[in-house]
Order: structure tokens, then C-alpha cells, then sequence
């Protein structure tokens, strides 16, 4: 299996590891990486096929990229992280604290969750399947619309147009790749519930993609901290300073 592509920042500070979100790429952190070295490493990753790591020839599994990112934590001499994923970034970092809880410091999920697909969430992940495969452009274009409101369309139009161009150097493989891996994901609920790290929920109000009573009902059942914010499913892009007073590791 390919590797991942990831850069790590170390200044002898607690490690943060992002984990970008579908469609996406490392380069969304952007907007809080200066605050977040004031107080922390970063070590970021591109998710396969996005940003700068290749296609994978395999589909592959959430466990799967958890044993990848445990190899750069290995190689890196990284003993434990504060773990922050967005959107899939967040599927993707449950999957790890599960795999590794004894490296895991925290966990926290923006505009994510823990659980794995419902039935009619699958059923929509097929269609966008069946769609990407006749019509790669409109697909993009649609997808990526649809995590912004009509209003965030209009005021974050150059943040929303460099997000889709970026998007259209993904392959089509790599995105079937990402969408079979969402669907067919573990629900990581069960073993969230006994670990001993705190769980964190960032979430926006207007999100169309991930249902606010979705996270409400996992905060209830991990006990977890939650931060409602104003905004739909890209809060890391048009909120990121909302984000960065919601996490509650950074002092």
C-alpha cells in the first residue's frame, strides 16, 4: 500500500495529529496552524489520493490507514498525539484512538462522528459512486457545494472555488476509494465509551451532512465535551477561529 503523505512541524511541544476531511487536503489547516504552534507540534497528513499522497492501486480501510499513520508516529518518535479530525479526518482519527488509546491524548471530532453509516447514508454514498463515474465534474461540484450554506456561498466564494479546484486533481479511483471507505466504516461507539481520554465534538448548526441530533445523541452516550457553532459542514475553512476557541486542550 502506498504511503501517506504528512509533514510534521516539531517544536518540542504535545503533538497535534490533523487529519484533513474528503475532497480536502492537508493545506485547510492553514487557517489555524500559526495559533495552534504557539502551544503545539503539528503533524498533518493527505488522506489518499488528496493533496500531495498518490492514488492508492487497493482500496483500503480506516484500520488500514490507522496501522500508516502509527508507522510516521513510530518513525517520528512520536509517543502520543492530540488527535483533531474534520469530516472523514475525524472517521479516520476514531479509527486510531481505537487501534492505539495508549498513544492517544485526545480526540476531537469536527463536524464528525463516531458512528458508522446508516442505511440511508450508504444508499447515498452508492449513488455518489454511480454518479463520480459518468460525471466526475458535476459530482465535485456538487459535493462541494453542498457542505457550504447559501449564505457562507457567497461570502467564502474564493475559499469554496480554490477548494474545488484543488478538488478536481483528485482521481476518480481515489474518490470511489474514499466513499467505499466511509460506507463500509466500523461504528467505533462501543469502544470510544471505555477509554479514559477526553472526547471532544465540534459541530456546526447549519451542517447538512453530519445531523446535529446525530452528534448531540453520541455526546450524550460518550459523555463527551460539545461545541455547537454557527455554520454548516466546512467549519474548518469559514470558522476556524470558533474552532480554535472550541478545542479545549489549547490554553
Amino acid at each position: 500500500m502506498n504511503d501517506l503523505h504528512y509533514t510534521f512541524i516539531n517544536n518540542n511541544q504535545p503533538v497535534l495529529l490533523l487529519i484533513h476531511g474528503f475532497l480536502g487536503s492537508m493545506q485547510q489547516w492553514s487557517y489555524l496552524e500559526q495559533d495552534l504552534l504557539a502551544t503545539h507540534s503539528l503533524l498533518k497528513i493527505d488522506l489518499p489520493g488528496h493533496g500531495m499522497t498518490s492514488e492508492f492501486q487497493e482500496n483500503y480501510t480506516l484500520e488500514e490507514l490507522s496501522l500508516r499513520i502509527d508507522q510516521i508516529l513510530v518513525f517520528e518518535k512520536i509517543e502520543k498525539v492530540h488527535i483533531v479530525g474534520h469530516s472523514m479526518g475525524g472517521y479516520l482519527g476514531c479509527a486510531y484512538a481505537n487501534a492505539r488509546p495508549d498513544k492517544t491524548r485526545s480526540l476531537t471530532l469536527i463536524n464528525s462522528i463516531a458512528s458508522n453509516d446508516t442505511k440511508q447514508r450508504k444508499l447515498i454514498r452508492d449513488r455518489s459512486i454511480q454518479l463520480i463515474e459518468k460525471h466526475q465534474a458535476a459530482f465535485v461540484s456538487m459535493a462541494i457545494g453542498n457542505l457550504f450554506t447559501v449564505e457562507e456561498r457567497k461570502l467564502y466564494e474564493t475559499r469554496i472555488t480554490l477548494m474545488k479546484q484543488q478538488a478536481d486533481q483528485i482521481s476518480i479511483r481515489s474518490i470511489i476509494q474514499a466513499l467505499t471507505c466511509m460506507r463500509d466504516r466500523s461504528d467505533y461507539l462501543p469502544l470510544l465509551k471505555e477509554v479514559d481520554f477526553p472526547i471532544t465534538y465540534i459541530y456546526g448548526k447549519q451542517d447538512n451532512i453530519v445531523p446535529l441530533e446525530l452528534v448531540e445523541k453520541e455526546q450524550v452516550y460518550l459523555r463527551a465535551n460539545a461545541r455547537i457553532i454557527d455554520n454548516g459542514h466546512m467549519s474548518l475553512l469559514i470558522n476556524p477561529l470558533n474552532i480554535l476557541k472550541n478545542m479545549y486542550f489549547i490554553e
